[in-house]
């Protein structure tokens, strides 16, 4: 296995975007949320939620997207997703809980929130940043002016 160590590299130093046909982080972090939110529940289910995530995906992407609003997006849907799992939980649970408990998941809940919303507001700042805010340096009369446009 080893001696396939420099194939391999190689081959991925030609065609880095191979890597990522093999192996998607983001994916397997999202499969875990699925599974773990579907657990008795059949394939079949399994894979609506991940068409329904991609779908989702493209949707906040839209057509015209640099790769870094394409990260945001999947990140935008990966905590989407964590939030309804982290809510799923309390709710099943909710009834059984000490108070402690509940606060719990309670924070939990809310951390994932939060972070959710992290995810959309940088996304919407990347956005904003890449439309092309351009500043203009004008002199008058010895001062100096800045406008974006």
């Amino acid at each position: 296995q080893e001696a396939a160590v420099p194939e391999i590299r190689q081959i991925l130093n030609e065609h880095p975007s191979l890597a990522w046909d093999f192996v998607d982080l983001g994916k397997v972090a999202e499969d875990a949320l699925i599974e773990d939110m579907t657990r008795e529940q059949d394939l079949a289910t399994r894979e609506l939620m991940r068409c329904q995530l991609e779908a989702m995906k493209k949707e906040i992407v839209g057509n015209e997207h640099s790769p870094l609003e394409r990260l945001l997006s999947e990140r935008v849907v990966f905590t989407w997703l964590e939030v309804q799992l982290f809510e799923a939980h309390y709710v099943r649970t909710m009834r059984n809980l000490s108070i402690r408990q509940a606060d719990y998941y309670q924070k939990r809940l809310d951390r994932a929130h939060r972070r959710h919303l992290s995810a959309i507001r940088a996304l919407a700042q990347i956005r904003k940043l890449l439309k092309g805010s351009t500043i203009t340096q004008i002199n008058i009369a010895d001062k100096q002016i800045n406008t974006t446009g």
